[in-house]
């Protein structure tokens, strides 16, 4: 044998590791695509997912504007967002909707793991010693490469090769090298044998793969509406903001007509006081609602992942719109509304499912507590020991052996209380699924008595408006005929200031407990921007609860 081998092979095995960038890139390839079969298993649609994030700042490109000034408070120049533009910018930087992409990587990784157990797993080492002593220096080496196969049964294949190395450097020189073939085969005939049994870890991680997925979507329609209900609600102060300033420049007015008919001789001095009064609750009450507005603002940034430091402008004609189109009430059964929730809603249906997975768990405890019987073959071919080749195997020279492995089951108490376990783990996950179904029931009953009482509340405050406008019409005019009194004033316009800000709050209300009534029972959808679509007919009957046995691949 050439001395270099040796020296060769550890070169080779010292170079022949990959660049940390393809280790990276090989993982991404095998969770991105585990990734995209269990979606379009459990979704039946296929999504762009990656976890790495584009740098820099989302809202460059973005058009810049001059806002709106709030009353006396001029904005700087900022970026005008709508709600679609905000959940898209939230989709991509929120930091919790980025952890949560992770962990459905994760969970790909580590089904990758689960899978490559049960694939051809290939081995090798080399190792080589230098000796020096008196009299003798030598190198010795041993090498071996080898297979596993663990196949569906649990049945292991075993295939090695191996080979020993020596080579005397001083003295007379000699060299002397051997290798050996061994294959082996082990089956187990009772415990442990069976695909149901062998495979038992990997259906799990197949079917934890799958509640990941199911999570991360009822996870991306609930992020989804708290972005929009968020921003919503920013508006809404918004408006309050301007609403509070129109009441306070009102109150300057009257202030001032109040004075004029004080010096007039028409109205006593205490009413003026009045008048002061109210102009400065006023203001007070237009600076609280800055004050508020701007932290709701800030809190907004951090939900979209922007810097509080960012200017940028939501767009007022997204709750214009709605209070022109008025409320849009979803035209939906009650009951009906509960039986697609019982079918669609992803949370119910990972809850339902573990109790198969919890049956199959007792079954595969059962199995435990039966006794280890193990057939085992064996096969070895050696290299003549005469010409040192090491490649020079002797199929003549083969050994063959079979045996039976019967293990006395003695001690069973940890797979006894293992089984106990399991029992309990199946009655407790029934338990779980009747309590699910129960509480998706109120939960759909929840929102929907939400939605009906803001439609009803809408409704009271669309006509209060409407009142309260005519009612400070009508006071101005009776105040000025010397027939009402400042106080009458004051009041009215209170009254219309609580109104115009109760019709948005009332409008804010029914949008998001209409988003939220869709999220609630199952249909809603979202695409990849993290935008949704409310339409009804987006909703397949006959959504699999259970997993198909062919899934697990």
């Amino acid at each position: 044998m050439n001395r270099q081998v040796f020296p060769l092979a550890v070169c080779v095995m010292l170079f022949a590791g990959c660049s940390t960038a393809k280790f990276k890139a090989d993982a991404d390839k095998e969770a991105y695509e585990i990734i995209r079969q269990k979606e379009r298993i459990v979704m039946g649609v296929e999504r762009p997912f990656s976890i790495d994030r584009e740098s820099g700042d989302p809202l460059l490109g973005l058009p810049l504007v001059r806002p709106e000034p709030l009353g006396n408070l001029e904005g700087e120049d900022a970026v005008l967002l709508s709600l679609a533009q905000a959940v898209e910018i939230a989709t991509a930087n929120n930091r919790e909707y980025q952890s949560r992409m992770e962990d459905v990587y994760l969970g790909a990784l580590d089904l990758s793991l689960a899978r490559s157990r049960w694939a051809p797993i290939f081995s090798g080492n080399l190792s080589t010693t230098y000796t020096n002593a008196p009299g003798t220096e030598t190198v010795s080496g041993q090498g071996n490469a080898g297979l596993s196969w663990l196949l569906p049964d649990g049945t292991q294949l075993g295939l090695k090769i191996s080979t020993d190395y020596l080579l005397k450097l001083i003295g007379s020189p000699r060299e002397a090298a051997a290798s050996l073939i061994t294959a082996t085969l082990t089956k187990p005939l009772w415990r442990g044998a069976g695909k149901r049994i062998a495979q038992e870890n990997l259906l799990q991680a197949e079917r934890d793969m799958v509640y990941r997925i199911r999570t991360f979507a009822r996870y991306r329609r609930t992020f989804a509406i708290t972005v929009a209900s968020q921003y919503y609600r920013v508006l809404q102060q918004r408006d309050s903001v301007m609403n509070a300033w129109n009441n306070y420049q009102n109150l300057i007015v009257g202030r001032e007509r109040s004075e004029m008919l004080a010096e007039a001789g028409r109205l006593p001095g205490f009413e003026v006081d009045q008048a002061r009064q109210s102009e400065l609750s006023a203001q007070d009450r237009y600076v609280r609602a800055i004050q508020s507005y701007q932290q709701s603002l800030d809190q907004l940034k951090i939900r979209l992942g922007l810097p509080t430091d960012a200017a940028i402008q939501l767009d007022p004609a997204d709750i214009t719109s709605m209070r022109d189109q008025g409320i849009i009430h979803p035209d939906l059964n009650f009951e009906d509304a509960i039986d697609i929730a019982l079918a669609a809603r992803l949370d119910l249906a990972n809850t339902l499912d573990q109790v198969a997975d919890a049956a199959r768990k007792v079954e595969v405890a059962e199995n435990g507590l039966v006794p280890d019987v193990q057939l085992v073959l064996s096969s070895s071919v050696p290299t003549s020991d005469s010409n040192n080749n090491p490649l020079d195997f002797r199929p003549n020279d083969a050994r063959y052996s079979a045996g039976l492995d019967v293990e006395i089951p003695f001690d069973r108490k940890q797979e006894r209380n293992t089984y106990r376990r399991t029992l309990i783990s199946f009655d407790r996950s029934k338990r779980d699924a009747s309590l699910a179904i129960d509480n998706v029931k109120l939960e759909v009953r929840d929102a929907w008595r939400k939605l009906e009482e803001a439609r009803a509340s809408y409704e009271i405050q669309r006509i209060s408006l409407e009142l309260a406008e005519k009612r400070v019409r009508s006071t101005t005019l009776l105040l000025d005929a010397g027939r009402a009194s400042t106080r009458d004033l004051l009041e009215a316009q209170d009254s219309l200031l609580e109104a115009q800000n109760s019709l948005t709050r009332t409008i804010v209300d029914h949008t998001i407990a209409r988003l939220e009534f869709w999220r609630d029972i199952g249909i809603l959808e979202i695409d990849e921007k993290g935008l949704w679509q409310e339409d009804f007919e987006t909703f397949t009957n006959g959504q699999e609860n259970e997993f198909p046995e062919n899934n697990v691949q």
